[in-house]
């Protein structure tokens, strides 16, 4: 009975793990949770990379496709406003103005006939796009800019153009972080061509 004891005791012995050995399964477990945590943090913020791009480029097509229409691009408007592509004069849902209701709300048109509004609303046949994005992937807005000077954003350098930027929120807050931006630059959508928070991919260069 003694044997057998011992026996069954040193058979344990065999099959359990002595504290070194778990505390290697641990640190290799830990090695590869944080592996995983960064491929995934990868994976997502190249997503919305992705969706932000795909943004930009279905934004620009629509722009261009009122050029067509019109003869003219829109005006310059602030962030976060559609020029003119989901419903034929400027608005901004977010904020409530609509050029259409209020007069007042209408920006002022440099590169545009002096009766741009009366133009639009005889030539639009949008919409070109179902709705303008309210919001870039990290927190911030789009922006169409139609900017005749070069123009300094945040440090960098613009030249005169038309662009859909990924920018800021009204506060400037939620910039894109720098890795993802630096994916926009190596894929020539960002115009500026340095590390400022956002990207310009520009429609057509002055």
């Amino acid at each position: 009975m003694i044997i057998m004891i011992l026996m069954f005791s040193n058979s344990q012995k065999q099959k359990g793990f002595t504290l070194i050995e778990l505390l290697v399964v641990i640190a290799i477990l830990g090695l590869l949770a944080s592996v995983i945590l960064v491929k995934a943090h990868d994976a997502r913020e190249r997503a919305r990379v992705a969706i932000a791009m795909t943004n930009q480029r279905q934004l620009q097509k629509a722009i261009e496709m009122y050029y067509n229409d019109i003869g003219f691009y829109p005006p310059d408007v602030n962030r976060g406003w559609d020029p003119g592509i989901s419903q034929r004069l400027p608005y901004n849902k977010d904020l409530g103005n609509d050029c259409e209701i209020n007069p007042a709300d209408c920006p002022a048109c440099s590169s545009c006939p002096a009766d741009w509004i009366n133009q639009v609303k005889a030539r639009w046949k949008g919409p070109y796009t179902a709705s303008w994005p309210n919001t870039a992937p990290w927190g911030g807005k789009y922006d169409y800019n139609n900017w005749t000077a070069t123009t300094t954003r945040y440090g960098c350098s613009v030249p005169p153009g038309i662009y859909i930027g990924t920018q800021r929120n009204y506060d400037d807050t939620n910039p894109i972080p720098p890795q993802q931006e630096q994916w926009f630059l190596d894929q020539d959508m960002d115009a500026d061509n340095c590390l400022n928070g956002e990207a310009q991919l520009m429609l057509i260069r002055y």
